[in-house]
């Protein structure tokens, strides 16, 4: 069957092995797979039965290779566990400048954008004619009244 894991520890471990023999190719130069075993250039070790000799052994077991080639010992198992630990000193500025985008986005949401014209122009008979006109970018009904607190400001300078 199919060898398969449900958990990482070694409750029950087992080394399931297919034997081979001949050259790997190593010493080619060429790159392999470290994940698949390129068999093009191994005889296979047979079972009784004339099939590829296939086993599983638990620690301590020992395999016998045919035609005295050898035997194959699962000694054990030994434990071990890899970490990464690593910083990335760039992180707090992207942080901080995503979360200063996201507070201008959000102000930019509440702040009533408009745009305020003044024109002061000496009429004929020497009196300052004060024009003033405004745009909101939005619809807001206190844009009348800031043009006249406006007008009431220029009034008393």
């Amino acid at each position: 069957g199919q060898m398969f894991s449900q958990f990482p520890g070694a409750e029950f471990p087992v080394l399931a092995l297919s034997a081979y023999r001949g050259s790997l190719g190593v010493d080619s130069g060429l790159p392999q797979n470290v994940y698949q075993l390129d068999t093009s250039k191994m005889k296979e070790f047979k079972n009784e039965d004339g099939e590829l000799l296939k086993k599983m052994l638990r620690p301590g077991e020992k395999l016998d290779l045919s035609d005295g080639e050898g035997s194959i010992t699962f000694d054990g198992i030994e434990e071990w566990a890899s970490f990464q630990i690593s910083q990335q000193p760039g992180n707090g500025w992207a942080l901080g400048g995503a979360i200063a985008a996201i507070a201008g986005l959000a102000a930019s949401l509440f702040i009533q954008r408009r745009r305020v014209w003044v024109r002061a122009v000496r009429g004929a008979d020497g009196v300052t004619v004060v024009e003033m006109a405004g745009l909101g970018r939005s619809e807001s009904a206190k844009l009348p009244e800031e043009l006249g607190d406006l007008a009431a400001a220029l009034i008393t300078t």
